[in-house]
């Protein structure tokens, strides 16, 4: 008797977790086109861009997930840029850029099974740009340095369109197609608890 009234007791499903920290690695983010689009004119006007150098972005995000469906949490980013500017062979400029961006985030978990999932995520947000830029100035026999630093923010955003994860209930990979400061491409590994 003792036997089926145990077998008879409702079966507790284990809960999800509902904390989630990601690290990432992306390629191709907003801040790189920025400093792309700000090299045009030089290039047109004859200089040239050598001993460029990309670091990230690296991404880390935390979610509360509402409900099995939602996370709402932040994505923190980091990037820097490296470059020297010549014009007629001549080094004229050293410029070591930093990005860091904040912004909250939410993220729809549309397809979930215990060992994968998919889902999307949208984020808005602001980023720092501090740049520090070395110029070398030539006028005959004579050469000028100066260094100067630039602080600017502004907007800046990451929509991932499709994102694929795989693993155990606490720990996955995960890869993501989109636009936006985290990149066109990242991935990482991601903890629940």
């Amino acid at each position: 008797m003792a036997i089926v009234s145990f077998m008879s007791l409702p079966v507790q499903a284990q809960e999800e977790p509902r904390h989630e920290v990601a690290i990432s690695y992306g390629t191709v983010p907003n801040s790189i086109w920025i400093e792309v689009l700000s090299d045009i004119i030089p290039a047109v006007a004859g200089a040239t861009y050598d001993k460029c150098g990309l670091v990230g972005p690296i991404g880390l995000e935390y979610y509360y997930h509402t409900s099995p469906l939602l996370g709402v949490g932040a994505v923190a980013t980091f990037s820097s840029y490296k470059q020297e500017e010549s014009f007629k062979d001549v080094v004229t400029t050293n410029s070591t850029i930093s990005y860091f961006s904040l912004m909250p985030s939410l993220k729809f978990n549309w397809l979930r099974r215990d060992n994968w999932g998919l889902y999307s995520k949208i984020a808005a947000g602001a980023s720092l740009r501090h740049g520090t830029i070395k110029d070398v100035r030539h006028d005959g026999d004579h050469t000028a340095k100066s260094k100067t630093t630039e602080d600017d923010v502004f907007f800046n955003f990451q929509a991932s369109v499709i994102g694929v994860e795989a693993g155990n209930q606490n720990v996955r990979g995960f890869a993501e197609l989109g636009v936006g400061e985290q990149g066109v491409a990242l991935a990482g590994v991601r903890f629940k608890f």
